[in-house]
């Protein structure tokens, strides 16, 4: 049995909400392969190119992200942040005593 032919037998059996389902799923399966034809690109082509193009967005040094981040901190929040952080490591993330310097 043919693919065509399964596809067939099934819609004879389905209801027609799934049958309006799987007529806009194949109406969009068929436009977005005609513009892929019309492109001359595959689908794994796309995908590769907007992977890369996303990436060179993204592709920051991790100091420059941080120092975007810090800008955007109102003063408020900078002023509950604790100034001995690495010195008081355990406290902060184990709630261990502070210890002294």
């Amino acid at each position: 049995m043919t693919a065509k032919e399964q596809l067939l037998r099934e819609i004879e059996e389905a209801s027609e909400n799934l049958i309006e389902e799987v007529l806009d799923f194949l109406l969009f399966a068929k436009a977005r392969r005609n513009q892929l034809d019309t492109n001359s690109k595959t689908a794994s082509q796309l995908t590769v190119d907007s992977s890369e193009q996303q990436l060179q967005q993204k592709s920051k040094p991790i100091w420059e992200m941080f120092e975007d981040f810090t800008n955007e901190l109102p003063e408020e929040i900078i002023a509950q942040l604790p100034t001995d952080g690495a010195a008081q490591i355990d406290h902060y993330l184990y709630g261990k005593p502070k210890q002294e310097p």
